[in-house]
Formats: C-alpha cells, sequence, structure tokens
C-alpha cells in the first residue's frame, strides 16, 4: 500500500529533544534508539571528535536523560593507533572517528551493539586522506566511509571495537593516492565511490532480520563535485546469545553478497541518509531521506524530507516531499520516531509519530507528526 496516494503528513511545531548543543551533543546522523526488553528506551547521540558521545534513558523520549558519556576501550583519530590496529577489510590501517548511528540491544545477555560510521578524512590526527590524497578536511567530502561495530557489557559506558561490518566493493581509495595497502590498485581517476556509509540500521518488528540502510556516494574527481548519493541495504539474522553475525547485501534481486566488499544494487535513488519506520495499523515501512542536487558545488544535499512507502524493504515508492505551512520540510538529517511507550522506536501503532530532524553538530529538534486523509 502506498500510504501517500491517500494521506498527507501534517507536522507540527518544534521543540526541544534530548541531544541538544547545550549539555555537550553535537549530533551528526539520525540519532539511534532501541528499546530493551525491561521497556528502557534507550539512545546514544554525539560523535568523536566534537563535544562527547552520551547514553540516554528513559520511557519515551519526553522523559529521556543522558546516563553518562560513553568511553571506548580503543582510542580514535591518528592511523598507527586508532582502532586496536584492525585494518580496513582493504588492508588499510583505520582512523578517524565514530559517529554512531545504529544500537541494538541483545534480548538474552543484554550486550549492547553500537553500529557506527566512519570516515577516513575527519580527525586523522594527520594521517587523514580523500581521494585526491592527504588532507586536514576532505575536498569535496570525497573521503572514504565504512562502517564499523562495537559492543558494551554495561550498558554502554564502556565499548570494545569488534571489526568493520559493512565495506563498499571498490577499495577505499584512488590511483592518486595509496594510504599503505601495498600491491592493491586504487579506483582509476574520474567518477569514483567512497563505500558503505551514512547509514541507519532497522530491526524487523517480527522477522529474523536486522537492516542497514546505507548510503553509497559517488564523486566525479575531474570535477570536483558530487555524481550520485543512493541507497542499499545489507541484513544480518537476528541472534539471542550475544554476538552479532555477518552483514550480506542485496544484489541482483536477492541477499547473496558479501558485507565486506560484496557487490550491491541500488534500492532507492537520489536518497541521502534513508531512515526507516514500520506502520502496524498499515503493515507499510516509511522511509525518509533527502534527495540531492547532483554536479553541485555548494548545496549538495536539498534538507527536504521525502517520503516513501514499501511492503517488502526493498521496493519503494516514489518519493512525495513534505511540506509545513505550505513549504517544504526537513532538514540535513531526519528520522520518523514512535511515540508509543510500549513500541520500538522504529515501529509506530497508530497515525501519529514523532520527527527528529538536525544538521551536522547542530541541536536535534522534534516534531509531532500525524498521518491524515487526503
Amino acid at each position: 500500500m502506498d500510504l501517500f496516494s491517500k494521506f498527507d503528513m501534517k507536522i507540527g511545531d518544534a521543540s526541544e529533544s534530548p541531544f541538544m548543543n547545550k549539555i555537550d551533543i553535537y549530533q551528526d546522523g539520525t540519532t539511534p534508539m532501541y528499546r530493551d526488553t525491561d521497556g528502557k528506551l534507550w539512545a546514544m547521540s554525539g560523535h568523536s571528535h566534537m563535544g562527547h558521545i552520551g547514553v540516554f534513558c528513559g520511557t519515551t523520549l519526553d522523559d529521556m536523560k543522558e546516563l553518562y558519556p560513553i568511553s571506548t576501550n580503543f582510542c580514535v583519530g591518528h592511523a598507527e593507533y586508532a582502532f586496536s590496529g584492525i585494518r580496513y577489510p582493504e588492508g588499510v590501517l583505520p582512523r578517524g572517528s565514530i559517529w554512531p548511528f545504529g544500537l541494538y540491544i541483545c534480548p538474552n545477555t543484554h550486550r549492547f551493539f553500537c553500529f557506527f560510521h566512519n570516515e577516513c578524512g575527519w580527525n586523522g590526527k594527520g594521517t587523514a586522506y580523500d581521494a585526491l590524497g592527504p588532507c586536514v578536511t576532505p575536498h569535496f567530502d570525497s573521503d572514504f566511509r565504512h562502517i564499523g561495530l562495537m559492543h558494551s557489557d554495561d550498558e554502554g559506558r564502556n565499548w570494545t571495537f569488534d571489526r568493520w561490518v559493512l565495506t563498499g566493493e571498490q577499495v577505499c581509495f584512488s590511483e592518486k593516492y595509496n594510504p599503505g595497502a601495498g600491491n592493491v590498485l586504487g579506483q582509476k581517476e574520474g567518477i569514483i565511490c567512497l563505500g558503505s556509509g551514512d547509514f541507519s540500521l532497522f530491526v524487523e518488528p517480527d522477522g529474523d532480520y536486522m537492516y542497514l540502510f546505507y548510503n553509497i556516494v559517488r564523486v566525479d574527481m575531474i570535477k570536483g563535485v558530487w555524481h550520485a548519493c543512493d541507497t542499499y541495504i545489507a541484513r544480518t539474522r537476528k541472534r539471542t546469545d550475544g554476538i552479532m553475525g555477518d552483514f550480506v547485501k542485496y544484489y541482483d534481486g536477492a541477499f547473496c553478497e558479501a558485507g565486506n566488499l560484496g557487490k550491491e544494487t541500488i534500492v532507492i535513488p537520489n536518497s541521502w541518509h534513508t531512515r526507516v519506520i514500520y506502520s502496524e495499523k498499515y503493515n507499510t515501512y516509511l522511509a525518509t531521506s533527502s534527495p540531492i542536487n547532483s554536479g553541485s558545488s555548494t548545496n549538495v544535499v536539498q534538507d527536504i524530507m521525502e517520503v516513501r512507502t514499501s511492503t517488502d524493504l526493498v521496493n519503494w515508492s516514489e518519493p512525495i516531499a513534505v511540506y509545513k505551512d505550505g513549504k517544504p520540510f526537513g532538514n540535513h538529517y531526519m528520522a520518523l520516531v514512535s511515540d508509543c511507550p510500549d513500541h520500538q522506536p522504529n515501529i509506530f501503532k497508530g497515525d501519529s509519530f514523532i520527527a527528529l530532524t538536525n544538521h551536522n553538530g547542530t541541536d536535534v529538534m522534534r516534531y509531532p507528526a500525524e498521518l491524515i486523509e487526503k
């Protein structure tokens, strides 16, 4: 069912969320949340090179508070020290920061799993690089992305790095600069792939799997612009023993390719930071994202909320822009979150939910939202 053939989305007035700059939280991406088996709603917000990453808890967003900042049993930053020396799957030493974008809590062991975004061009402390070579900040955001996994056995206070779970098919550098990969061929100069990242996690309400909806950005090295940004999907089977399995990418009609270096097929074209929520009432998935301005050197992401619907997570309707007070509504990062105190944050049971929006490191603002008949 394409909900937006029958419904519009009504957006209310903004108010503060728990994730604000005034408490040293500078969220850069959509905020990961998960409800444990005791009914507590948990969240993580912030990133590792601006402010701090905090662990939040409550029954809903209304009473959620920060409990403590996280600590990691590994460092970030310089390639000689970061991520316990566990190399990217391409054989390159890892570097840079962590941006937590996915949270899952094992129902039996209460182990917390955090999936995070990583880029090689930010916070490298002298070892950062992008498509063109070593950098202080990446040229036209052309650095390479991976998705990492860490876990905590004390409700998010301390975290241990596990491994890199998702990597693009193409290697994480161009022929212009080899960051220590030995006899590995970089991508040919031209339109290149920046790897797998900029993602969100969707955990099936009743099924056997959890899914990463991730972006691959393609840039034109010659023109110095983004060429495309599309959404892909990978999944892993849920486990109940405190272990996280490997991810399998969706490719050519099936989940069949390795999460690291496997091939992948676009499921949502022209979509930045896709995030998915499930409607119990309508048995439909809703995805939010922003389109990009391909070839533009300014205003690359349009910061407009587009919504799509699906019944199977891989086939999606055409995008519909959301409006508020007659103007396009949205921001750089957008998430629809359930307002139900007894549901996971990615499942809503009626017609109402919450929209969370923010830009790079800005306050996360909340808006009441609902589906209304046309």
